[in-house]
């Protein structure tokens, strides 16, 4: 059977942010004195993952006290289950409510900031029907899509720069357009802007040079 939040955490079996979800972010809030920790999710709260282990998990606290993920995601698997586990327990056991209770706090307190270094991306062009309508744009009268493409879908580097919290301002990317009727085009801030469902895997730990992922 699944485990259950606590009681007293008065989550409902169906939140998408239960147990089975847990997950980690770099967060202030106006007590912290804008000191940035690692927070958890929960419902439509945040755990203070800094203090917590501080109290609950010393072996493990160094991993969280800077507010970025970059060191606890170096450890590897086996550190990310513990931690877990541990943080599982703290939530659905009663006897961790005096030791947590007070760490958390309601999600609209919570300013985010980037979680860890983003360091490279690969972006892959994954999505059948995406391709297919960029390719009508790009190529009309043209088969949309490559003829290997459902064999190997594109993949292509892309610019780390470019990852950032929920909330930050993005400014208009400009480019060369052709207006109605014109014979020139001329280069300017791109008038509308394509919005995209993301969907990102974190390695976490080092690559090396020639292996695969």
């Amino acid at each position: 059977a699944r485990t259950q939040a606590a009681e007293w955490l008065g989550l409902s079996p169906d939140d998408p942010l239960g147990l089975q979800t847990l997950p980690y972010g770099s967060y202030s809030a106006p007590h912290h004195a804008a000191r940035q920790r690692i927070g958890v999710a929960i419902g439509d709260r945040v755990l203070d993952l800094t203090t917590a282990t501080d109290r609950l998990l010393p072996a493990r606290a160094h991993l969280f006290r800077l507010g970025r993920l970059d060191a606890f995601l170096a450890e590897g698997h086996l550190a990310w289950a513990e931690v877990r586990a541990d943080i599982t327990g703290w939530l659905s056991q009663d006897r961790y409510r005096e030791a947590i209770e007070d760490l958390l706090i309601p999600v609209g307190q919570a300013e985010m900031h980037m979680p860890f270094s983003v360091t490279d991306y690969a972006d892959f062009y994954c999505s059948e029907q995406h391709a297919t309508n960029v390719g009508q744009i790009f190529r009309p009268g043209a088969e949309p899509l490559a003829a290997n493409w459902r064999h190997l879908p594109v993949g292509y580097h892309g610019r780390s720069a470019t990852v950032v919290p929920s909330g930050t301002p993005i400014r208009r990317p400009c480019g060369q357009f052709l207006e109605p009727g014109a014979d020139a085009p001329v280069f300017g801030a791109s008038a509308r802007l394509d919005f995209e469902a993301e969907l990102g895997f974190v390695v976490g730990t080092e690559t090396i040079l020639g292996e695969p992922v």
